[in-house]
């Protein structure tokens, strides 16, 4: 079983709300094929100018060193996508790319972990498309053009093709806030706050909560 950041736990079949197909759900959990790896889809109608899709599970604890890796793949200007789930992301114009690791370097406990944050690197021109996503669940998504260096990279980390591979989103899951399991965490929307001060942002602050 894939080790899931401590903010994401599975609901015992006693936790889960009674539904007609309950049976269902819980025989297909059982067999839930959650782990370490990753599966990968060419782009063949090529209306996006990325040559691949993949979608990465990597246990928690080495989910930023993989983000790091991921990331070296992009150019050094780049645009950052972040934001609240379930809420519109925000996209910057290009920045340097360094000075974007360095400020999401600062919040790695609370991006890694709170599934109330999605964060990410963008690239994208008229001839390319290189887009790396961390999701809210915590697993990664990269979309990209370089697909011999992409397969080297997750040998590098021993993550393997799964055939069938599941996600964590795909069954029911029970999500506890970061800050009550960490006190010292920063809240989501503080989180997002910073890094609009950081990245010049001009809008409507979110209700931060100043630690």
């Amino acid at each position: 079983m894939l080790a899931l950041p401590i903010t994401i736990r599975i609901p015992t079949d006693q936790e889960l709300d009674h539904r007609p197909d309950i049976d269902g759900i819980l025989h297909k959990r059982r067999k839930a094929n959650i782990r370490e790896g990753y599966k990968l889809e060419l782009n063949e109608a090529r209306r996006l100018p990325f040559r691949f899709q993949a979608t990465i599970n990597i246990d928690n604890g080495r989910l930023w060193q993989l983000f790091l890796a991921l990331a070296a793949t992009l150019p050094q200007k780049v645009s950052c996508v972040y934001g609240l789930y379930e809420e519109e992301s925000e996209t910057t114009a290009f920045l340097q790319k360094d000075f974007v690791l360095n400020e999401l370097e600062k919040y790695r406990e609370e991006l890694s972990q709170e599934c109330q944050l999605e964060f990410g690197l963008l690239f994208q021109t008229k001839e390319v498309l290189i887009e790396l996503g961390v999701s809210e669940s915590k697993y990664i998504r990269y979309w990209g053009v370089e697909l011999e260096r992409f397969r080297l990279l997750m040998q590098s980390f021993q993550l393997p093709p799964v055939e069938g591979l599941e996600f964590i989103d795909e069954y029911p899951k029970i999500v506890t806030p970061l800050r009550e399991l960490i006190p010292t965490a920063k809240a989501p929307e503080t989180v997002v706050y910073y890094l609009d001060q950081a990245f010049h942002i001009d809008r409507r602050p979110p209700d931060v909560l100043f630690d």
